[in-house]
């Protein structure tokens, strides 16, 4: 008999951690981590590490104290870390956005190259951590073997196109002669050096001051790998 009381116990429990919405706490800290590790995020916010690996996996929730300690670390509405009731500035907690869709870049209208998958979906703490705008993110599909093996045939590029400043050694999403590459960027001199990791492809080099054959997309930020 005292076992059925503490069911029905456990379920009123489960029933009111649901209605407030406290029940998912778990899916809000894991926004509110922002790409940190469990290790670094229990450091900013003064908490051991398996305290928050608790409140991570649903084990446990905190005390309001504590709650009030994380809201005021993260700079996010304590009603919202709670319940998730309100707005915050990590997502849209109504909706239950966690990713964002990326659309693929098309060089035309008439381009049918994407046609099969035209976005991708993105993990949004991801953007969130490294402050990048979703709306700048377009993913690129590697073709070819001339960025072996640093990227491989039908891998998936993620690029920011606000950032189209060439640094040399960092990787670019480039358009030239109807069709996109990822290169290696160099300065050398008046020109700018378009490298392959695959040595058995040559250079391009194109006047800075005239780049009417190619133009930088975006940076490469993320590389999705095809591991078939």
């Amino acid at each position: 008999m005292k076992s059925k009381v503490k069911k029905l116990s456990e379920q009123e429990k489960t029933r009111n951690l649901t209605e407030t919405g406290v029940i998912n706490f778990k899916n809000r800290l894991n926004l509110v981590l922002e790409g940190l590790s469990g290790n670094a995020f229990a450091k900013k916010v003064g908490m051991s590490e398996a305290v928050i690996r608790d409140y991570l996996c649903g084990k446990t929730y905190p005390s309001l104290n504590r709650l009030a300690i994380i809201a005021q670390k993260c700079d996010v509405p304590i009603e919202w870390l709670a319940t998730g009731k309100g707005g915050c500035r990590l997502a849209d907690e109504s909706s239950g956005q966690v990713s964002v869709h990326i659309p693929f870049h098309n060089l035309n209208e008439t381009n049918k190259a994407f046609s099969v998958l035209e976005s991708i979906p993105f993990d949004l703490t991801l953007i969130k951590h490294h402050n990048y705008d979703s709306k700048d993110l377009a993913a690129v599909w590697a073709k070819g073997d001339s960025m072996e093996p640093t990227i491989s045939n039908q891998d998936i590029i993620i690029v920011n196109k606000a950032n189209c400043k060439p640094i040399d050694g960092f990787l670019y999403a480039v358009q030239y002669d109807d069709q996109i590459s990822v290169k290696r960027i160099q300065h050398q001199g008046s020109n700018l050096v378009l490298i392959s990791d695959n040595p058995k492809y040559p250079n391009i080099i194109g006047d800075k001051n005239d780049l009417q054959n190619f133009k930088i997309i975006g940076h490469v930020i993320y590389l999705l790998k095809n591991l078939d």
